[in-house]
């Protein structure tokens, strides 16, 4: 492999964002087969506006890759890793060196370490050649990112996608034309929706849901926001709001049946009252007591006592059994607790939101294709590229768009599948053939 690195020092400002909220730039990126026999990629990879922990690491690995040509051995799709680059933050930069001392050289094989700190932030001109393969023809070039810390604990980030590698000439009147027609998807209704949590405070015995009383109101306003965000926005309609009221699993199983409802019922009157929502639009149900939320809070914290009170929990069917059984462990001490630290947070109100986003025209298309594309069905999106005229470079881009906006959607990756040939994008093309082929596995 012919390697060419050129470092640049660059002396800038050190920025305020962290380096978890930064993006490093990579820019002028390039993959090409150069010769007979080679196949070249080419970046610049740019730090001058980045941050770094001096005791963090970032690994950058390119990585060419085929999707559409899977080896016949392991059955996983070809690809080839180069050299990896490394920044590394002051401290680490030096442990770095005295581990290559220990081992002779760096114990995973990387030797392309920069050193980053608040005076020196390197932009690095990356070039590798390789050996060309056929498999290449058409390929991927994507740059995979891993962060680590001072513990040797790591995190792997998203791929990054750089460039195609354009089919190899010789290639190029061989590909034959995909056995297939260019489709229209339905046009579908666009139902969406969320939900969220509200832990309202209501006094002790009571449902009346006071607007200033304790956090009520911050968090009122947290559901008045989320609500406003759907219905302030001309493109979306609101269908239907409902309403689930839990109690914590303490006291009597009918009492808390009856204030669960009861609470769920006071936020339904607020809503009502706030948006002048007719009955039909709010739906409104109660869950007694969170046992559920109670065995999940202990799955995930799993404290000591976790498989004695899970037990309790799937094997007595009478809530208020279990109750009296979880009170009576350890002389009531994790009943205790639990009650100070965990059944205030079961107290609460989901709330769900269901919504419709409304149909564009191709007109009122053309600019939400441009700024949301996510609001948009297949349809939609089709109709678009279509009003471009199928030979346009707009056409083609929205097609492919649109496969990758819907990738488990067979006519997406038909339709991308033919444009992909029609554009010589042959690695694109047995990409979206070989989804089509595991969907139709499925």
């Amino acid at each position: 492999m012919r390697k060419n690195y050129i470092l640049y020092m660059v002396m800038v400002a050190l920025a305020t964002v962290s380096a978890r909220a930064q993006e490093i730039s990579i820019k002028e990126t390039t993959a090409r087969k150069v010769s007979d026999d080679k196949v070249e990629v080419s970046f610049r990879i740019d730090c001058s506006d980045w941050q770094l922990s001096s005791r963090r690491q970032l690994t950058i690995t390119p990585v060419i890759v085929n999707y559409a040509d899977s080896d016949s051995i392991s059955g996983m799709p070809r690809l080839l890793a180069l050299p990896s680059v490394r920044m590394a933050g002051k401290n680490r930069y030096r442990m770095n060196e005295r581990r290559e001392k220990l081992y002779g050289s760096s114990p995973d094989g990387t030797s392309n370490v920069f050193r980053f700190s608040k005076k020196h932030r390197p932009v690095i001109e990356y070039s590798e050649t390789v050996p060309a393969e056929k498999w290449m023809s058409g390929a991927r070039v994507e740059v995979r990112r891993e962060w680590q810390g001072c513990a040797g604990c790591g995190e792997v980030l998203d791929v990054i996608f750089l460039a195609d590698v354009p089919p190899f000439e010789e290639e190029k009147d061989m590909v034959e034309r995909p056995h297939l027609e260019l489709m229209v998807a339905e046009a579908v209704e666009k139902r969406r929706s969320f939900t969220r949590s509200a832990y309202l405070n209501f006094k002790a015995g009571q449902s009346v849901l006071l607007a200033d009383y304790m956090n009520n109101p911050s968090e009122l306003a947290k559901i008045y926001s989320s609500i406003d965000s759907i219905r302030n926005d001309e493109i979306y309609r609101i269908d239907e709001i409902g309403i689930v009221g839990y109690s914590s699993p303490e006291g009597s199983y009918a009492s808390n049946a009856r204030l669960s409802e009861q609470r769920a019922r006071a936020l339904e009157r607020n809503l009502k009252q706030a948006y002048k929502l007719d009955d039909r639009m709010l739906r409104c149900s109660s869950v007694a007591e969170n046992w559920e939320g109670l065995a999940e809070w202990l799955e995930e914290y799993r404290p000591s006592y976790m498989q004695r009170v899970l037990d309790i929990i799937e094997q007595t069917p009478s809530p208020d059994a279990r109750d009296a059984k979880i009170r009576a462990i350890d002389g009531g001490k994790i009943y205790n607790a639990l009650l100070r630290e965990v059944y205030p947070g079961l107290r609460q109100v989901k709330y769900t939101v269901n919504y419709v986003i409304i149909p564009f025209t191709v007109e009122q298309g053309r600019e939400i294709i441009r700024t949301r594309p996510d609001k948009m069905n297949h349809n939609e999106m089709y109709r678009v590229a279509e009003s471009y005229g199928k030979d346009s470079d707009e056409y083609y881009r929205i097609i492919r768009m649109i496969a990758e906006r819907f990738p488990d959607d067979r006519i997406a990756n038909n339709n991308a599948a033919i444009v992909s040939w029609e554009m010589r994008d042959y690695g694109a093309m047995r990409m979206y053939l070989k989804r089509l082929e595991d969907l139709k596995a499925e």
